[in-house]
């Protein structure tokens, strides 16, 4: 049984150094974004369509589904659907409701959401929109899960303080671990 992890957070809060990093630790692998690569490519005035945030959605769970045939014990998944929703509200003021079904659904999916903390150097790169922007998103993950009672567990400090508060939530030991 592949236990899912799901991270969120703000822009550059540190989820994919993190999950690669747990990945590599734990000799199994994560699910990028894939919403990072097709904004790349596919944005106009650094914006998507409320059907392309769907078409993100719906391929982020289908990379996950895809994925967890060839983890080993845990799979690192870098995003969800809920996070896109997030950027369909935030942009467009609401979503498709297909995936605003989507979001909702997204907790039964995974073992462990992990949030991670704004407490390190914001990296800023052309593709985010600014360090504002990333404190707004960390203000909307931290009340969206407190109201929907999403149970979550916050990691903040260093990269390797992060990993060994993931560690301890999935019941890991040091001597359980081969790095």
């Amino acid at each position: 049984m592949i236990k899912k992890i799901v991270f969120l957070g703000g822009p550059s809060t540190g989820k994919t150094t993190l999950c690669e990093a747990l990945a590599k630790d734990l000799h199994t692998i994560t699910v990028p974004e894939y919403g990072r690569e097709y904004w790349i490519t596919h944005q106009v005035d650094r914006r998507l369509t409320p059907q392309q945030l769907l078409h993100i959605a719906k391929m982020q769970n289908q990379w996950e589904d895809q994925a967890a045939s060839r983890a080993n014990l845990y799979l690192f998944c870098d995003t969800s659907a809920f996070t896109t929703w997030h950027f369909a509200i935030h942009y467009h003021q609401k979503a498709l409701l297909e995936l605003e079904q989507l979001a909702k659904d997204c907790w039964q999916r995974y073992d462990l959401v992990v949030l991670c903390d704004d407490d390190i150097p914001y990296d800023d790169t052309w593709e985010r929109s600014g360090d504002a922007n990333r404190h707004e998103f960390q203000v909307f993950n931290q009340q969206y899960l407190k109201s929907h009672e999403i149970k979550h567990l916050v990691v903040s400090g260093s990269l390797s303080q992060r990993k060994q508060q993931v560690l301890t939530a999935l019941g890991l030991t040091p001597k359980e671990l081969c790095f």
